[in-house]
């Protein structure tokens, strides 16, 4: 039963990083949308949903490139 369970939650765990990646993609591409914000998107995009990053300091980097 124990491998079952396992199983269960790997599923689940797969379907959670599956709907957040949709919901992130979706977010992303609203927000590139938006005036002066589109190469912002891209670069978060990149960051949290090709790279796995969710640190706040990168997150920073992408969005104030220019502050010390």
């Amino acid at each position: 039963m124990d491998d079952q369970s396992g199983q269960g939650e790997e599923q689940v765990a797969q379907k959670i990083a599956t709907v957040s990646g949709a919901v992130l993609a979706t977010f992303f591409n609203e927000l590139a949308k938006v005036d002066q914000l589109g190469e912002i998107a891209a670069n978060l995009r990149k960051l949290v949903l090709d790279d796995g990053i969710l640190a706040e300091p990168a997150i920073r980097a992408v969005i104030f490139p220019d502050a010390p």
